[in-house]
């Protein structure tokens, strides 16, 4: 059985998850305990022994982020939830883990507690949260990015990243260093993460760090040559905006 707390400063939020979770998951989940700020989850979370966390973004005036660095260790499971902290949201996905977007559905709810059953507790925990620290903390050009590979989370920096490419429902990334990495995620979201990094998707295939780019030769979609020595098609419709977006840099 997996022991579980909700951390949640919204009495409706945390009634409809309690809910949720009791009607539809009590063979799997137990919820031992409930906190509605920082220093209630401190609390709970330093004299309980916990398997998950359902974790509230915003806590009042302070925020989840702040309030996990303080605790000296972190054993447990976190599925984060969210209602609209866009700055928030973009760092969970980059470090590449579980949230729940508010109003919780049952669908996705259930979703993630089978994917928690599925792999128990996430050994590289410590590494995800300390991925979103320093995304609050660091210039854009030294932010990681948590790739999900067949064997588990890769760690890259922006920075190295010189191009996706779109493989079906999955993306290849090609770094700096020459390493060709393949991601279980399609290119549509990588496109949303990436584009206030200066990416740009000049194909349906292809999305690019502006800041690889060597060249651009003229013709009706016109091709980028990369520093990399690779040399891309850029789709007609998509001309316009790769011309403005190279202006800016």
């Amino acid at each position: 059985m997996i022991k579980a707390v909700i951390i949640e400063d919204e009495q409706q939020a945390y009634e409809r998850l309690r809910l949720l979770v009791e009607r539809n998951h009590s063979d799997q989940v137990k919820l031992i305990a409930y906190g509605s700020s920082s220093e209630e989850a401190l609390g709970i979370l330093r004299s309980e022994k916990v398997d998950l966390v359902f974790l509230d973004v915003e806590l009042g005036g302070s925020n989840a982020f702040e309030m996990l660095r303080q605790l000296d260790e972190i054993p447990f499971k976190i599925i984060f939830t969210t209602a609209h902290e866009r700055f928030a949201l973009q760092a969970i996905k980059f470090s590449a883990l579980d949230y729940l977007m508010k109003p919780i559905d049952p669908g996705e709810l259930s979703v993630a507690v089978n994917l928690f059953v599925a792999k128990g507790k996430d050994l590289i925990i410590s590494e995800k949260l300390d991925n979103i620290f320093s995304y609050y903390a660091e210039g854009a050009t030294r932010k990681k990015i948590g790739l999900p590979t067949l064997a588990g989370i890769e760690f890259v920096m922006i920075a190295d990243i010189i191009r996706c490419q779109a493989d079906v429902n999955y993306t290849y990334f090609f770094l700096r260093d020459g390493r060709k990495i393949l991601v279980s995620k399609t290119l549509k979201e990588f496109e949303a993460l990436l584009s206030g990094f200066q990416f740009f998707r000049i194909h349906n295939s292809h999305l690019i760090n502006l800041q690889e780019v060597k060249s651009y030769q003229r013709g009706k979609g016109g091709v980028v040559q990369l520093i990399d020595g690779s040399e891309l098609e850029v789709a007609q419709r998509r001309k316009e905006g790769l011309m403005e977006a190279l202006r800016k840099i």
